[in-house]
């Protein structure tokens, strides 16, 4: 086949499509050490950077001189070399509190929580006691954490206030009078209640205040709070960085503490973290007997009194804290990017990633209320696995008008059975390119390193606060393989323009259980079936939109579609939607059905509102288990899908005859994939990510399916147009038989260097070389392998094939570079004619054969593979698409 050059702007992506990277700063970097870097991001294929302190980094270097200057550097760099910058807006993370700098000399702006407990009367009296209030959420960090959040390193509470209290039973209220304490110090305090006319056995509960003394952590219910943020954090990186498109905010943190005198009322308690506190709640609507029922109530008057307080409590954070942010940025004249905290982050159920904590008094939950406040859409992931970051991100973005989103891509040491901080110094290339190429596929523009180290943080140093080592790696950059990333690079952001003016394809919508999450006493259902549904239809190839509840209005529906801001649906789906928040979304619910809509749902048959319980609407209910055979009965298989494997895949509608496909084979092994059967003809024309180039277009008549050969991990994207047959078209073809089948094995004759500067030993090549006593080796692995009087059997075509490799590799063939390759296996076409053959490969490994011992004994490094593993051979059988 012929090729053909593509547009400039698929060749050379704009660095919107391009894969953005925070860069930790440790210590404060030389001069010299920028300059080295951005040149190194601008040959990587970067497109954006983002400056981040780290808690290595001494906190008084935060914000200095030295560091702005730094900045401003880095900001003249990154313009001098055409990368972009986001300017990240927190020392460590959880945006708000710049290090500590917005609260000092403002007390009154630090974390201030309410607590709460229960007792039972006797004798008109009880004695209540709140103490030993802690937070196990940054226990991870070690000491380092303690150290960050907290002057000394240590919690400290004051400036108590008792709020109210009342009777659990009747959700009556007491007197003020009622309730004193008569305690206070810096663990806790000891409530006194006296109620003379109520019987013995009344149980009774109070709710008290206060301030974190020692914290650096701010209120986010107060809009002052972020206000002294923009100006004492803000302002002078906006100065820094003059020419920055956005600030970017890093999940802002609740606290999420507990303490002894939790769960003391006869169920468990219905609200697991403190929730911030400021009166100015009192009045916005939310009074004693609102929090006696949130914390205490199982019935569903006290359920949807519990939304009620969740609502008012969250838009008056996210008003304060994002609503300030977003008119500083407007004001400034840059935007305002970022994201909260996902409890679903590294999978798909909702809560399923943070499950541990109370992630609705954290600003958060309702997403398409913050996103409203952005002017770019942002999620993360954690590790290497499928997951709804993405998928979610673009709904987002949709819901407000938008498209597509960035997907915060970090690591931890879960996914391999190590603690989170070890993170992964193992990771291949490999896998990463797979995760980068499902979140595009999935709905993202580009993706966001999390992160690049500076070049010295592997080496630990007294002066660190903490070991970079045990920061979220790997440090990209520091990996062996990071020369070799270029080309994935390059080829993920073609990856995102193709994708990019198109219009997904989507008429399902799977919403979003705001209501559920809000008045759940426990772990609603709906987060699990949420997550089912969500992997199960992606797995099915049958993309979908996550809509909210905002979005569906009485104009919405015609004859059986939803058309909302976001898309347009003939299916939606209700998992576990026991509640929406307003009677009339109900109404137009049933006309949707009515009209021909398809409503699907699971876990529960019936869903009532909030605001009118009388209000409801029923209808048949699938069981989690059935989740998946529903959806292969309802909708008809995609246009084109891979066979014996989950769906990795996305088709956009460009113009009513054009379409843009893009499929990648996440497997190891060889898959096909069926383009079905059509009345026109077609023409498929086939765009390389890899190469920039347009391989000849095929023609596929009508009422004809076509087949597509993947290699293990390929991704293959083309357009597909409606037309007649052309001359310049080659017509589908059978599959061309093979001459005999010819595969010489090379087992023996390898030579082995542990870099180019060792002395060349012999080695096997069936298993890796930390296996041969180079187990301690990280960097370029060097095989060679002399092959003289080699006699091709054929004229036809010989490949050299790698059928399992752990690095990414490159092959010459007697000195010339012959191809490359990021995968676990490979093939490469060998040059024709020649008797003698100098093979050689070079190999990256991880840096994780060097790091993880040193890092921890009980970590072998014969565990993390490196080189060839099993036996190369010369083949002549080996093909991509036909």
């Amino acid at each position: 086949m012929t090729t053909t050059a593509l547009p400039a702007w698929f060749q050379t992506p704009e660095n919107r499509f391009r894969t953005a990277a925070f860069w930790f700063w440790h210590h404060l970097p030389t001069p010299q050490m920028c300059r080295e870097a951005i040149a190194d991001m601008k040959r990587a294929g970067l497109g954006c950077i983002l400056v981040q302190a780290r808690l290595a980094m001494p906190l008084s270097n935060y914000l200095s001189p030295d560091y702005l200057a730094l900045c401003r550097l880095v900001s003249d760099l990154a313009e001098e070399h055409g990368l972009t910058i986001q300017i990240y807006d927190e020392y460590g993370w959880m945006s708000g509190h710049g290090g500590g700098r917005t609260v000092q000399d403002a007390d009154h702006l630090r974390e201030r929580h309410l607590f709460w407990t229960s007792g039972l009367l006797q004798n008109g009296q009880v004695t209540l006691r709140i103490s030993d209030i802690n937070t196990t959420f940054l226990d991870f960090l070690g000491p380092a954490g303690r150290r960050w959040t907290y002057d000394g390193g240590e919690p400290r509470w004051g400036l108590w206030q008792i709020v109210g209290g009342g009777i659990i039973l009747s959700r009556t209220t007491l007197q003020p009078s009622q309730i004193t304490f008569s305690e206070t110090d810096e663990a806790g305090c000891t409530v006194q209640i006296t109620a003379p006319d109520l019987p013995d056995g009344t149980q009774v509960a109070v709710f008290v205040a206060a301030t974190c003394l020692t914290s650096r952590l701010i209120n986010y219910l107060l809009p002052e709070a972020a206000e002294r943020f923009t100006d004492r954090v803000y302002a002078p990186l906006r100065d820094a960085f003059p020419k920055a498109e956005a600030f970017f905010f890093d999940h802002p943190y609740a606290g999420f503490y507990t303490w002894n005198g939790q769960n003391s009322g006869p169920e468990v308690d219905a609200i697991r973290n403190s929730l911030f506190w400021d009166d100015s709640l009192l009045h916005a609507g939310i009074n004693c007997a609102d929090l006696l029922d949130a914390v205490y109530g199982t019935d569903p008057q006290a359920a949807s009194r519990r939304a009620d307080v969740f609502e008012i409590y969250s838009r008056q954070m996210h008003q304060a804290f994002f609503g300030t942010l977003r008119r500083w940025c407007d004001a400034h004249d840059i935007g305002l990017t970022g994201h909260e905290l996902l409890p679903h982050v590294g999978g798909w159920n909702l809560l399923g990633g943070l499950g541990s904590i109370d992630a609705r008094v954290a600003p958060g939950v309702d997403y398409f209320e913050i996103d409203s406040f952005r002017t770019q859409t942002v999620t993360d992931a954690a590790d290497y696995r499928p997951q709804l970051s993405a998928i979610l991100g673009d709904s987002l973005a949709r819901a407000h008008g938008r498209t597509r989103c960035t997907v915060e891509q970090y690591s931890t040491g879960r996914e391999a059975g190590r603690p989170s901080l070890y993170g992964q110094w193992d990771l291949s290339l490999s896998r990463l390119r797979a995760q980068m190429i499902r979140h595009i596929l999935q709905g993202a523009r580009r993706v966001l390193l999390h992160a690049l180290f500076l070049p010295d943080a592997i080496h630990p140093n007294p002066s660190h606060q903490s070991d970079p080592r045990f920061d979220f790696a790997p440090g990209f950059n520091l990996q062996p393989w990071w020369d070799d990333a270029p080309d994935l690079l390059e080829e993920v952001a073609r990856l995102s323009a193709f994708l990019e003016d198109g219009t997904p394809i989507r008429s399902v919508a799977l919403f979003y259980p705001m209501e559920d999450l809000r008045e759940g006493n426990n772990i609603p259902d709906c987060a699990a079936h949420f997550g089912l549904w969500a992997e199960a239809l992606m797995d099915a190839g049958v993309e979908y939109t996550v809509i909210d509840e905002r979005q569906i209005r009485k104009e919405t529906v015609c004859n059986g579609w939803l058309h909302l801001v976001s898309g347009q649906f003939d299916t939606l789906i209700l998992p576990a939607v026991t509640v929406v928040r307003d009677p009339q979304t109900l109404s137009i619910l049933q006309e949707f059905s009515c009209t021909g809509g398809r409503l699907l749902r699971s876990g529960a048959a019936v869903t009532t509102s909030r605001n009118d319980r009388t209000r409801r609407i029923e209808g048949p209910v699938t069981t989690t288990s059935e989740i998946t055979r529903l959806i292969k009965e309802t909708f008809p298989p995609p246009l084109l899908s891979i066979e014996g494997q989950p769906q990795r895949l996305t088709l956009q509608k460009l113009t009513p005859s054009l379409l843009r496909i893009a499929i990648f084979n996440d497997s190891d092994q060889e898959r096909t994939a069926r383009l079905a059967p059509a009345p026109q003809e077609r023409v498929i024309l086939e765009w390389r990510c890899d190469t920039a180039v347009a391989m000849s277009p095929v023609f596929v008549p009508a009422n004809t399916a076509f087949t597509l050969f993947l290699m293990p991990r390929q991704l293959s994207t083309f357009e597909l147009s409606v037309t007649t047959a052309a001359t310049h078209c080659f017509p589908v073809k059978n599959k061309a038989s093979l001459p005999a089948p010819y595969k010489k094995m090379l087992e023996n004759g390898w030579i082995f260097q542990a870099g180019p500067e060792s002395r060349p030993v012999p080695i096997a090549v069936e298993c890796g070389w930390e296996q041969q006593g180079f187990e301690h080796f990280s960097g370029i692995g060097i095989y060679t392998l002399h092959l003289s009087n080699f006699k091709r059997p054929y004229k036809e075509s010989l490949y050299l094939v790698l059928p399992k490799i752990a690095g990414t590799v490159k092959l010459f063939v007697n000195t010339a570079q012959i191809g490359k390759s990021t995968e676990n296996s490979a093939s490469f076409l060998l040059p024709s004619s020649k008797k003698y053959l100098k093979i050689t490969l070079h190999i990256h490994n991880t840096i994780a054969n060097i790091l993880y011992p040193e890092m921890d004994s009980s970590l072998d490094p014969k565990r993390f593979s490196s080189g060839l593993l099993e036996t190369p051979y010369i083949w002549n059988g080996i093909a991509t698409i036909k």
